[in-house]
């Protein structure tokens, strides 16, 4: 049984770049195989290609990922710093408002990938250590297996996501549906994949990828992100809510062509560095890095994404 706790003494920040969630919102979106065995009506007037693209703009998908913790251990709490190495994903139905996927098949994937997990996280220790001068010895350094990416196709926030000055991105933040912490032993949500925890208080990360259309085009981004430790209690496993914030490295590039809405937000820029979080502001000198020239490997074939119209 999952139990979930709520603690908010430890804080996990994990670390996306901007351009991993363009390719991977591009790559689990191209090459669908859509089922048009019985057109529809619909379909037969406004033609196929059309109808995929409404689809592309509505479903859901997921995936998983390996990441690298360093952790600190401070006087009375942990401070997590996570990167993801690797992204996979899996054999998954995809509708409009559900994902349907086999936990088999999710620890299958985790499982073949996972010296290429290795030796992409090994790569990223020595950028660190030989290009931020990070000293390893300050830190415990784990693997960790099934973080979670999901996708959320309809924008519902209200709140804006600020960048680390300050200043609102036009992004707007989301959250995890009701089926997204499903606690069932055959239904478990995605918010909730590791089942057997390898070491007491395992980081476990989940996020909300999601797309907004800036400069006239579709920019990926994150809207949501979960930091929990996970335990052994007996036959239960308790997932302890923890402070998370989710950092999304950019480009410090200034862009002159701001629309007036924008404007009226006060954006000033969109390439500057953003942070995701329900939790206080940060501290800028808590995090790890401010830039990072490292990419993760990208195990992903959209063909596996079984799309029900």
């Amino acid at each position: 049984m999952i139990i979930q706790s709520y603690n908010y003494k430890n804080v996990g920040i994990t670390y996306f770049h901007s351009d991993w969630l363009q390719r991977i919102s591009k790559m689990m979106r191209e090459n669908l195989p859509i089922d048009f065995k019985i057109p529809s009506h619909g379909v037969q007037r406004v033609g196929k290609e059309f109808q995929r693209e409404l689809f592309i703009e509505s479903y859901e998908y997921q995936l998983h990922f390996w990441a690298i913790c360093f952790r600190q251990i401070l006087s009375d709490s942990y401070l997590d710093h996570i990167f993801p190495v690797l992204f996979y994903n899996y054999p998954i139905e995809a509708g409009r408002n559900y994902v349907l996927a086999e936990a088999k098949d999710i620890e299958d994937m985790s499982n073949k990938t996972l010296d290429a997990a290795q030796c992409r996280a090994g790569r990223l220790v020595e950028e660190l250590q030989l290009n931020k001068g990070i000293i390893l010895s300050d830190y415990q350094i784990k693997l960790i297996p099934m973080c979670s990416m999901h996708r959320h196709p309809y924008s519902t926030g209200v709140q804006m996501i600020y960048t680390i000055e300050q200043e609102p991105t036009g992004f707007l933040k989301d959250k995890f549906s009701a089926e997204d912490k499903r606690k069932g032993p055959n239904t478990t949500g995605i918010v909730y994949p590791i089942k057997e925890p390898a070491i007491a208080e395992q980081p476990s990360y989940s996020c909300i990828i999601k797309e907004d259309f800036q400069d006239n085009k579709e920019v990926a981004y994150i809207a949501c992100g979960e930091y929990n430790l996970v335990s052994k209690r007996g036959d239960d496993v308790e997932y302890s809510l923890e402070n998370s914030y989710t950092v999304v490295l950019r480009d410090d590039t200034d862009i002159t062509d701001i629309t007036s809405a924008m404007k009226l937000c006060g954006i000033k820029s969109k390439k500057k560095t953003y942070i995701v979080s329900d939790r206080k502001e940060i501290d800028k000198g808590m995090l790890m890095v401010d830039s990072l020239s490292f990419t993760p490997e990208f195990n992903i074939d959209s063909r596996l994404t079984k799309v029900k119209l």
